[in-house]
């Protein structure tokens, strides 16, 4: 998405120069749901990622964005996953210590938004029960490598026929907006809850390539 890291005028081409360094091929646009999406040709891959450092976390849990971006995600993967068996993985991507961004008062981002450390931590363990993985980021470097091994990971599967692409961008968005809102909705069903991430994630610095990689939007 364009507005990523604070959009063009802050750290945005930092990131995309990362990609480039990776050989990850990317467009960026704006995007109505999610950060990151994968494209297989002009199709869209099931794979939608979400990045929020902890200061976006305060914030959305403060402004109410956290449980509408959740269900617009919910309502994408039941398009992207072949409806009810929902063969899409949403995924946060959490980036930094929220323990490291407290403000006087001891709030996590801004004083005003009243987000302590624990409601912070508190809401992203929650994810995998409402049907996200979790992929935890040191910092803007780390979450690019986390994004260069999922691309590399879409790019395997369609080349070993492992994964569906049914609907092109605009296709995309026109099935979600006709979606009652019951599709959004948390998952009642085990099957749909704790999913695994798309990648296993090492806590260190991730060096690995995409050459091959399908298009990440950033």
């Amino acid at each position: 998405d364009f507005r990523e890291g604070g959009g063009g005028g802050r750290s945005l081409h930092k990131m995309c120069d990362q990609l480039d360094i990776r050989g990850v091929p990317y467009v960026v646009r704006e995007l109505k749901i999610a950060d990151y999406i994968f494209f297989v040709g002009e199709k869209l891959a099931p794979v939608l990622i979400e990045r929020k450092t902890a200061d976006d976390v305060a914030g959305s849990l403060h402004d109410g964005r956290w449980e509408r971006q959740q269900r617009s995600m919910r309502k994408a993967q039941y398009v992207l996953g072949g409806g009810s068996a929902r063969r899409c993985q949403i995924c946060y991507i959490i980036e930094g210590d929220a323990s490291k961004r407290t403000v006087h008062g001891g709030n996590v981002g801004r004083r005003t938004w009243f987000q302590s450390v624990d409601d912070v931590e508190n809401a992203i363990e929650k994810l995998p029960s409402l049907g996200f993985s979790v992929m935890r980021s040191k910092s803007t470097l780390d979450t690019i490598g986390i994004l260069a091994k999922v691309a590399q990971d879409v790019s395997w599967k369609v080349n070993n026929g492992n994964i569906d692409v049914m609907y092109s961008y605009e296709q995309f968005l026109s099935r979600v907006k006709k979606l009652g809102e019951d599709k959004g909705e948390p998952p009642t069903d085990r099957a749909h809850q704790n999913p695994a991430p798309p990648v296993v994630v090492n806590t260190n610095f991730m060096s690995s390539t995409a050459n091959a990689a399908t298009a990440a939007a950033a």
